[in-house]
């Protein structure tokens, strides 16, 4: 007895094979265009991430311009006197201290690239308490060329401070080498524990004023290195990194940082307190006297952050995740310009903060 023999044919094989091939092309492209959208959803999370930090941090800086320091006193310093001997404790060449100013913020303007802007303060803020500098007045008229101040108090000031003098416009910024506590003066001596105090052959050729009695004296800790305390922030052109550099390091805020656009708040001259007008710090701005200091009362920033994920064209085609009308619209205020964005730059997308943050401590000092 013949037994029948059971299983596939070779055509029904060649049928399921055909079959499970074009069904595993269906789930690999469902699969595809699924990750392709979890990929981009997470890295938009990332350019959020990293755009919100960094405006935090940028915020919190400039909010706290000035710190330290009641701003009247500094506020009338028309004309700044300072010194260094060439040592890497004040930061710079022997001579005049170039590009010192008391100005609570300034701004670089980087035209077709990134903006830079620096805070300034009186003091260290890693220190969330907020206390003024040490202030007196001198109590004998100041003979030139004196490395010697007779001064109402030295409570406060400290060996190792530097200090600012002020009278009638001009400020001058010294070491303090030596606190006479009994006698109630304060020293100020050239050399080694005072690089920011020239000899006296330096004051006499420079003009530097002897100031009389009344003029002001505000005490304030020195920094690591240079004369004030400070946070910049720039973006590395290279890795496109929010970059925040003080006297002590220089770290790294947030990566894919595109561009950081930023301009002041001006009031009106005369001691309003109302922003009228918002300019670059470029051109007029690019040095401002300390009256146009003072008439800054806010900055606006705009920050644009990019996505980590590459979003490859169909073939043939170019990029146009992102395109230049796109860019346009970003915002209101700032101009971007993508002319140093990496060549591949519309193959991304990109996340665009705004913000004005009030100089909340020239505010209070009402200049």
């Amino acid at each position: 007895m013949n037994r029948r023999q059971e299983g596939f044919s070779l055509a029904e094989i060649v049928v399921g094979l055909g079959i499970g091939m074009l069904s595993m092309v269906v789930i690999m492209q469902v699969f595809a265009v699924f990750e392709g959208g979890k990929r981009t959803t997470t890295s938009g999370a990332d350019a959020q991430n990293n755009g919100a930090l960094a405006l935090y941090m940028i915020e919190q800086d400039a909010r706290m311009a000035g710190w330290g320091m009641e701003p009247a006193t500094y506020a009338n310093c028309n004309n700044v006197y300072s010194y260094c001997d060439g040592s890497s404790t004040c930061n710079g060449a022997a001579g005049a201290i170039a590009g010192l100013t008391f100005a609570p913020l300034t701004l670089e303007d980087g035209g077709s690239e990134p903006d830079t802007f620096s805070s300034k303060y009186f003091a260290d803020p890693k220190f969330t308490a907020f206390q003024l500098t040490s202030k007196t007045k001198l109590q004998r008229t100041m003979p030139q060329s004196s490395s010697e101040l007779d001064v109402g108090s030295v409570n406060g000031c400290r060996d190792g401070d530097l200090m600012i003098v002020s009278q009638a416009g001009n400020c001058t910024l010294m070491q303090i080498t030596h606190i006479q506590t009994t006698a109630g003066k304060i020293q100020h001596n050239p050399g080694a524990s005072g690089p920011y105090n020239p000899p006296a052959s330096y004051q006499n050729a420079n003009g530097w004023p002897a100031y009389t009695v009344g003029a002001e004296v505000s005490c304030f800790p020195a920094p690591d290195k240079g004369a004030l305390h400070h946070r910049t922030y720039s973006i590395n052109a290279a890795t496109r990194q929010l970059v925040r550099t003080d006297p002590e390091r220089t770290e790294v805020v947030a990566s894919e940082i595109m561009d950081l656009q930023i301009q002041y708040g001006i009031a009106p001259a005369g001691g309003s307190q109302v922003v009228n007008e918002w300019v670059d710090g470029g051109g007029a701005w690019s040095s401002p006297t300390l009256a146009e200091a003072r008439r800054v009362k806010a900055i606006r920033i705009a920050l644009v952050a990019r996505s980590t994920q590459y979003e490859r064209p169909e073939p043939g085609t170019a990029c146009n995740t992102t395109t230049p009308a796109m860019v346009a619209a970003w915002s209101s205020w700032a101009n971007f310009s993508t002319a140093n964005y990496p060549s591949d730059w519309q193959c991304y997308r990109y996340k665009v903060f705004e913000t004005v943050v009030p100089l909340r401590n020239v505010l209070w000092g009402n200049l």
